[in-house]
């Protein structure tokens, strides 16, 4: 039979999976939970392109494709629908490397939180994190940079998990008044994790954005371990891990980046330009050389988004066309259609169909 030829969404995901990538350790503590538990390593690693020295090397990182070779395997093998969660919650602060021990070593929370911002790249490029005031509050926000199917869910409901175990780690105690919100529809598994829960947390499912939402008075709650020394010296190696990673990153990824991290508020041409420090002409002239242009990407950073919460969401098409920057639903509706052959509101029957299949 022949391979369908690939769309343009698919060489974008191509290109994203080789692109983003995270530290090994997170993929090693993965492996040496599950092996502890029976499953053999051989399988576990079985078509993932992972070498065993890049497991045990502190500073080794891996592809977003290694990543969701790894884990569709782990969910296959140990088929426990809780896994992600069960994973986030044994991942500690000194986990994190220098991000960990920056974070341990802060005056507050929210500084906390914001050096976790700020230098999660050093970490991890499967998702975007932003904190910021709302009504009052005080969210903090992950959002996806690719979807990786279940693979994706997994490492969000790690990531999400995990922040449990560094309140712990920061605080001595989970905060009160925290909630959460997910994009996701209500896993058929959540009411049996509530003992993994010391204090739970309310959760909103079905929502626009994947939060935790904090009193602002939590924020300025000191740190057990605070040092600001120590915390001079952390950020100081997380910033030159930093730049080792943004140096191999070239102009279309960089792009491609800053209006995934912005969504919805997508920057225009010239902001973009100014935080790559060019000249809007050279910015122009240097998409071209590329053959494409800051339109073309915005487009199918807007679709990604699109599908998304079509797939994810019980949002209007009303609804996200506004939120993706549209100026009405018929607007969104053509550019749509003309990414992906049909209408927002086909695509999202279509997912729930063949959700529903048996």
């Amino acid at each position: 039979m022949d391979t369908p030829p690939q769309t343009g969404n698919d060489k974008e995901l191509d290109i994203e999976l080789d692109k983003l990538s995270a530290n090994a350790v997170y993929a090693a503590l993965l492996v040496e939970m599950l092996v502890e538990k029976g499953v053999l390593l051989a399988e576990l690693l079985a078509g993932t392109d992972i070498r065993l020295e890049t497991l045990k090397s502190l500073e080794g990182r891996l592809t977003a494709r290694q990543y969701q070779a790894l884990i569709n395997n782990a969910l296959r093998l140990s088929p426990d629908p809780a896994l992600g969660f069960k994973f986030g919650f044994q991942l500690k602060l000194s986990t994190h490397g220098f991000l960990g021990f920056a974070a341990m070593s802060a005056a507050t929370l929210g500084e906390a939180l914001q050096l976790g911002v700020k230098y999660c790249r050093t970490r991890f490029d499967f998702f975007a994190l932003d904190v910021f005031e709302q009504d009052g509050k005080v969210i903090f926000q992950v959002d996806e940079l690719l979807n990786m199917g279940p693979a994706s869910a997994f490492l969000l409901e790690s990531v999400m998990a995990s922040f449990g175990t560094m309140s712990i780690n920061l605080l001595g105690e989970i905060p009160k008044g925290v909630s959460c919100r997910r994009v996701c529809a209500k896993p058929a598994y959540f009411e049996e994790l509530e003992h993994w829960f010391p204090q739970r947390a309310p959760v909103e499912f079905n929502q626009s954005a994947n939060q935790l939402i904090f009193q602002k008075s939590l924020m300025q709650r000191p740190l057990n371990l605070s040092d600001p020394l120590a915390r001079q010296l952390a950020e100081a190696q997380c910033q030159k891990e930093l730049q080792t990673i943004q140096v191999d990153d070239d102009l279309l990824y960089r792009v491609h980046r800053l209006l995934k991290e912005a969504e919805p508020n997508y920057p225009k041409l010239d902001e973009v330009a100014a935080r790559l420090h060019l000249s809007s002409r050279t910015f122009k002239r240097r998409l071209q050389a590329d053959g494409t242009s800051f339109q073309a990407i915005l487009d199918r950073v807007r679709m990604h988004q699109a599908r998304q919460m079509l797939a994810e969401s019980r949002q209007s098409v009303d609804a996200i066309a506004s939120a993706l920057g549209y100026s009405d639903a018929s607007n969104f509706s053509r550019a749509f259609r003309r990414c992906e052959g049909m209408t927002p509101a086909r695509f999202r029957r279509q997912k729930l169909e063949k959700e529903n299949q048996p």
